[in-house]
């Protein structure tokens, strides 16, 4: 074969390969879309301004046409570009979201932030167990939705509707990282646990596959601060996965991933919707994507950790990083319970204020523990420690108050849950 008609062949196939591969990613660009906001409000077009009338314009002659003054509307646009999501998942199987997140993508600047809001966040009802992380699971074992129980809530705390939420379970998060090919991460300390799911993940620069990186985000036993000082771990983790695949300039197998997700997860977004923010994501630079935790404090109410948010910082907080419109979120937007000065406070009407005797109860002496422990086992076989689901799980108005709980009868974590779903 001469030398031109070689290079001929040479330049078909080239042009043949370069054909198939401009066809599959435009196919791909097809098939990857965009969320409709919380509205439907479209967000990558410039913020609406008022346009000059197309008509002509009338002579100068003629009498203007009057117009009622109806006010001046509040400013409510939206930020150009601005998506924001609720990232949820399960800890223990149950269906107790113990990681929370709401993430704010802007994909005109190319900037992410995302806040972790603590497991133990106290919520404005009146039930024995005012957790945030235990409102999915309620709702769903009452036959409720779970998925717009957890928005209402989240609503309530940062004064906005979320445009996309995604809660995700053990099973979905291990199988979307050993398909992501794992993660290398450096896990700080030996990390064992065997009172449940067994956790065992040595300390040292490693790749963690689905299994090893869903122990790393799960365990809090061995921290001075628990849950938070888990949920700083978990942030370092993420960002540990975003330098990795900023750095490749890619996220391997993304529609794969996304399928997984998308069928693996309660979620309001597709699998194309998944694919156009891994791609939005990628457009970000290392130091443009940021996590936080929200401001808080944590205390004690009848014996359960509960964490109240700070309020004033938390605002401060909410129009920073997570506000998608042009508004800020002001106190009266928000029903949240606080702290100030030691006292409870909420910027509505609080739900059961006889709940709150704030502390932890005093250990029994020495040598009444043996006696309390008795008694303890006693009140346990005798009844239930949580009423049904339906006398507590709704905040509704004119919802039938629970009463006070009585000292001892509750939990001191949220095992609780495991042992009502046996006996339920």
């Amino acid at each position: 074969m001469d030398k031109k008609k070689w290079l001929r062949r040479i330049t078909i196939i080239g042009g043949s390969a370069t054909a198939v591969i401009a066809a599959t990613l435009g196919a791909y660009f097809l098939w990857e879309a965009p969320p409709e906001t919380a509205g439907g409000n479209p967000v990558l077009t410039e913020i609406n301004q008022p346009q000059p009338s197309s008509e002509t314009v009338s002579s100068p002659t003629a009498a203007p046409t009057p117009t009622p003054d109806r006010g001046t509307a509040f400013e409510t646009e939206r930020q150009d570009g601005v998506y924001t999501i609720l990232l949820a998942g399960s800890d223990d199987g149950t269906g107790n979201t113990d990681t929370i997140m709401v993430g704010r993508l802007d994909t005109v600047r190319h900037t992410a932030n995302f806040v972790s809001i603590p497991r133990d966040t106290l919520i404005n009802v009146d039930t024995p167990i005012r957790k945030l992380n235990s409102v999915y699971w309620t709702a769903v074992y009452s036959g409720a939705d779970g998925s717009e129980a957890l928005k209402r809530h989240i609503k309530k705390l940062i004064g906005f509707d979320v445009d996309c939420y995604a809660v995700i379970s053990l099973e979905a998060f291990e199988q979307a990282v050993d398909a992501l090919g794992g993660i290398w991460y450096d896990v700080p300390q030996r990390m064992y646990y065997e009172d449940g799911p067994v956790i065992d993940l040595e300390p040292g620069y490693q790749l963690l596959n689905g299994e090893q990186a869903m122990w790393l985000c799960r365990f809090r036993s061995g921290y001075v601060n628990g849950d938070l000082d888990r949920i700083e771990v978990q942030h370092d983790f993420l960002k540990a996965a975003a330098d990795q695949f900023l750095q490749l300039g890619s996220i391997p197998n993304i529609p794969q991933v996304a399928s997984i997700l998308a069928e693996n997860m309660d979620t309001n977004m597709t699998a194309s919707n998944m694919a156009w923010f891994a791609r939005q994501f990628l457009r970000c630079r290392s130091e443009d994507i940021r996590f936080y935790t929200a401001p808080n404090t944590p205390s004690y109410v009848h014996d359960l950790s509960y964490t109240f948010l700070d309020l004033y910082n938390w605002l401060q907080m909410i129009n920073d990083c997570l506000n998608p419109s042009a508004r800020p979120v002001s106190e009266g937007q928000l029903d949240l319970v606080y702290l100030r000065g030691g006292e409870v406070c909420c910027t509505t009407t609080i739900q059961g204020i006889s709940y709150f005797s704030l502390g932890r109860h005093t250990e029994p002496e020495a040598e009444e523990e043996e006696l309390y422990a008795e008694e303890l086992a006693e009140e346990s076989e005798e009844e239930d420690i949580l009423p049904a689901p339906e006398e507590w799980i709704t905040d509704s108005p004119g919802a039938k108050p629970a009463e006070t709980p009585a000292p001892f009868a509750m939990p001191t974590d949220d095992d609780w849950l495991t042992e009502l779903k046996s006996t339920g």
